[in-house]
């Protein structure tokens, strides 16, 4: 636990550097209109080859972004590889966030220090996943297969996984901004969460950051 004099109970603590969050909202933002995109050239009336062109334009640019996030996973700062590997100290955290999620919401929302950690993981496969669906964009239409699979498959597949993820991403931070007291949602925009201060159970004993997982500060 991370001692703190204030006597204010809430404690504002910036979580996600500038670079981060334009990392985060560039990727999502060209994330989201690859997959409109490609439903539109599959499903919609449009003119097929002028949003192939534009499919294939913003994948391209998508790629810079990607890598960039790429870079921060080896940088100090809240990109580091570090924050998305749970801790031994968040274990709890992940208790409490299965049994919220297993009661629908109804027991109190867990509070971590920048990523949930029952989700870290994932966050951290569907990097390689990303480059890997952009890498396949490349060679896409082309006679080309990898293990016995060819590149259009590839790409499709790990689509739908962005799709699925991208998906199941949102419906649950609004669930965490909703049922929790972090402002999850805010965050990701200006850097800052709240954290709950625990009032000291002796007299003379400062009071402490009641979250655990605080303790996985970003490298510095």
């Amino acid at each position: 636990m991370i001692n703190q004099l204030d006597s204010s109970p809430i404690r504002r603590v910036e979580v996600f550097s500038k670079a981060q969050r334009i990392t985060h909202w560039l990727i999502t933002i060209g994330i989201a209109f690859e997959l409109v995109s490609a439903w539109l050239i599959q499903h919609a009336a449009v003119d097929v080859l002028a949003w192939i062109d534009y499919h294939v334009m913003v994948g391209q640019a998508l790629l810079l972004p990607i890598l960039f996030r790429i870079y921060l996973l080896f940088r100090p700062g809240s990109g580091h590889w570090r924050l998305l590997i749970p801790t031994r100290e968040q274990r709890h955290i992940l208790r409490q966030t299965v049994k919220f999620y297993a009661s629908l919401g109804r027991l109190p929302c867990p509070d971590w220090y920048a990523y949930n950690p029952l989700w870290q993981p994932v966050y951290l496969l569907m990097i390689p996943i990303m480059l890997l669906a952009t890498l396949s964009g490349f060679g896409y239409g082309n006679n080309l297969a990898l293990a016995g699979i060819s590149i259009n498959g590839i790409h499709a597949l790990l689509a739908q996984v962005i799709l699925y993820f991208s998906l199941l991403h949102i419906v649950f931070v609004f669930i965490h901004d909703a049922r929790g007291n972090g402002a999850q949602i805010s965050a990701m925009v200006n850097g800052f969460k709240y954290f709950h201060i625990k009032q000291a159970n002796q007299p003379g004993e400062p009071n402490s950051v009641a979250v655990d997982s605080i303790l996985n500060k970003p490298p510095r």
